[in-house]
C-alpha cells in the first residue's frame, strides 16, 4: 500500500510539472497571470498531499499495527459553517481600454450589499506540538452590486463628474491554506488540552471574483481569529472572524455610460466574514 501511494504520488507530481502553463491558466481562467497559476498549483498540491497522508495513515494495512499507548494532544478536524460577509465599499480604477478623458480617474466608493457565506474545513493539530495546526478551507459567498450614482474622480475637465452604475453581482470563491495557533482552557479528564480554545490563524489563499460579466482572481492574505468549545472529547462549536485582502483585481467589460468603449477596471478587495459553525474531532490512528 505504501509503495503504491508513493508511486501514485510521483505521477501526479511528474504529471503537474508537466502540465504546460496555458492548460493550467485554462483551469482558473483566461489571461491568469504565470505567478498565480503557479500559486493556485501549489494550494491545490498541498490539499492533495494532506489528504493522502490521511488516507495512508488510516489505511487496512496500518490499523492492523494498532494504536500508540499514548496518542498525545493533537487531533484531527473536519468542519461546517455558515455566516455573514460584508465587502467595504472601493474606489474602482480605469485601468486600461477607456477613452482616453478617463485614463487615471476612479469610480469613487463603489458599495457592495452584505452576503450569505458558507465553508468547510479540513486539518490537523500535531501530537508533538498541540497548539499548532494546519489547515485547508474553502469557503463562498454572494454579493449584490446594486445600481448606484458613482462620482468620477478627479473631476472631469467637462461634463458631469458622475454616471450610474450598471447592477452587478459576486459570487467569491476561496481556497486557502492557514497555520492555526490555539490555547486550551477549561481542562478535563476527557479533553486534556482544555474544552475552551481561542484560537488565531493566518496564511494565503486564492479566491476568484465572478461578476455577471467577467471573473477577476488574485492571492490573498488571510488572517483569522475565532473560539471554539469541545461540547464532547469530539464535537465543538465555534465562533470565527475572517479577514483576506485581494490587491488590485481586475475587471474588464466596465463600462462608464455616455464615456465610449467599456475597459478594465482595477480595485482592492478587503473581505470580512463572520461564521459560526460545528466541528468533528479526531484523533489519528497513528498520532503523528
Amino acid at each position: 500500500m505504501r509503495r503504491g501511494l508513493i508511486i501514485l504520488l510521483i505521477i501526479v507530481g511528474l504529471a503537474l510539472a508537466g502540465v504546460r502553463q496555458p492548460a493550467l491558466a485554462q483551469l482558473v481562467g483566461k489571461g491568469t497571470p504565470p505567478e498565480i497559476v503557479l500559486a493556485y498549483t501549489a494550494l491545490l498540491s498541498a490539499g492533495l498531499g494532506l489528504a493522502a497522508y490521511y488516507i495512508w495513515k488510516n489505511s487496512p494495512a496500518e490499523r492492523a499495527r494498532g494504536y500508540r499507548e499514548n496518542l498525545g494532544q493533537g487531533e484531527w478536524f473536519v468542519a461546517a459553517y455558515t455566516g455573514f460577509s460584508y465587502l467595504p465599499a472601493q474606489d474602482w480604477k480605469f485601468f486600461s481600454g477607456f477613452a482616453p478623458e478617463l485614463q487615471g480617474r476612479s469610480a469613487e466608493n463603489v458599495s457592495y450589499r452584505q452576503g450569505v457565506l458558507g465553508g468547510i474545513k479540513f486539518g490537523r493539530y500535531f501530537d508533538t506540538l498541540p497548539w499548532l495546526g494546519l489547515e485547508m478551507e474553502m469557503n463562498f459567498s454572494k454579493h449584490a452590486i446594486p445600481g448606484q450614482n458613482v462620482r468620477i474622480t478627479p473631476s472631469l475637465p467637462v461634463g458631469p463628474n458622475s454616471f450610474s452604475f450598471i447592477p452587478d453581482r459576486f459570487f467569491i470563491w476561496d481556497t486557502q491554506v492557514n497555520l492555526l495557533f490555539r490555547h486550551g482552557f477549561l481542562k478535563d479528564k476527557e479533553v486534556t488540552f482544555g474544552r475552551l480554545q481561542p484560537y488565531l490563524g493566518m496564511g494565503t489563499g486564492f479566491e476568484v471574483l465572478y461578476g455577471l460579466r467577467d471573473s477577476g482572481k488574485n492571492l490573498a492574505v488571510e488572517t483569522q481569529a475565532g473560539i471554539r468549545y469541545m461540547c464532547t472529547p469530539k464535537v465543538a462549536v465555534f465562533l470565527e472572524y475572517k479577514f483576506s485582502y485581494q490587491f488590485a483585481v481586475e475587471f474588464s467589460q466596465f463600462l462608464v455610460r455616455g464615456h465610449g468603449p467599456a475597459g478594465t477596471a482595477s480595485f482592492d478587495v478587503p473581505h470580512h466574514r463572520f461564521a459560526v459553525g460545528v466541528s468533528y474531532h479526531f484523533k489519528n490512528l497513528f498520532g503523528n
